[in-house]
């Protein structure tokens, strides 16, 4: 079978489709009893093409600059604006989990890194009336969304090549395999919260890639089981973001019990992981 490179429209607008659903909760999906591995290389090679040409069709960086100048000079930006930031970070994150996902270093360079990560904390800013935070990355964004920095991240994704189909399925196991060390924790920090909702949100963005290419009734339960827990733990980690910056809460010390909802979810998932052979079991669960 050949690798596709390029898709149609369609299957952009049908991934863009799934990635604004990604953070839904349905509590009437519930996982298939065998946990979905062992892919392809074909399949890894098309969900890293369509991921990039989603970012690249993406808006252009002069979009990006337009942003920036309105939260240097707003603090803040207005409804429509925001639904734009969104979009576009939409994209940045989706491409971002293809560099962990697919590519042999398993991880997003460090330029797009910065330029995501800093769209995050924008919106953060401004959805918690932070002034002074949103001016910052107003300034931040300004800088990386010039043409010199555009041109490298675009060469960047360019040149994002997929890595073998051994390591990329030993990589989504060892994922799963990091959960329980989280579970067993007694309570966590928001960082280490964030960290453990990467863990799904890596997989839901994998597992929604695939649902588009390759529609299948068990690839569609899994992406959506995994949509609630990203959902559940979107929530919260939104009301942890609110605390840290009204000064309520030590992102990286204070420690809070996992809520018991999201525990179950993630024992579930585990649990039928496990069965399925995908990581390792450990003890507790």
């Amino acid at each position: 079978m050949s690798v596709r490179v390029q898709f149609p429209h369609e299957t952009l607008d049908a991934l863009l489709a799934a990635i604004a659903v990604n953070d839904v909760v349905d509590e009437h999906i519930a996982l298939p009893d065998h946990f979905p591995g062992g892919f392809s290389q074909t399949q890894f090679a098309e969900c890293l093409n369509l991921s990039r040409q989603l970012w690249q069709q993406g808006p252009q960086s002069s979009v990006m600059a337009g942003l920036a100048r309105q939260l240097i000079g707003l603090r803040d930006l207005p409804e429509p604006e925001r639904a734009v930031l969104k979009q576009i970070r939409a994209r940045y994150k989706h491409m971002g989990f293809a560099f962990c996902l697919y590519t042999p270093a398993h991880k997003r360079p460090f330029l797009y890194e910065a330029t995501s990560t800093l769209m995050g904390e924008a919106q953060d800013a401004f959805r918690n009336a932070s002034a002074g935070r949103a001016f910052l990355c107003g300034v931040g964004m300004s800088v990386l969304a010039t043409a010199f920095f555009a041109r490298w991240r675009a060469h960047m994704v360019q040149r994002a090549r997929v890595g073998d189909a051994w390591t990329i399925n030993a990589y989504l196991h060892a994922e799963i395999a990091r959960i329980p060390a989280f579970l067993d924790s007694p309570g966590l920090t928001a960082a280490r919260f964030h960290a453990l909702r990467k863990i799904i949100s890596r997989h839901v963005a994998f597992f929604d890639t695939l649902r588009i290419l390759y529609p299948a009734e068990d690839i569609n339960r899994t992406a959506r089981f995994l949509s609630a827990i990203n959902g559940l733990m979107g929530k919260k980690h939104d009301e942890l973001v609110r605390a840290a910056l009204s000064g309520t809460l030590l992102y990286h010390k204070d420690i809070f019990p996992l809520p018991d909802t999201i525990r179950t979810l993630l024992e579930h998932l585990c649990r039928t992981c496990f069965r399925s052979g995908i990581g390792q079991r450990n003890g507790v669960l």
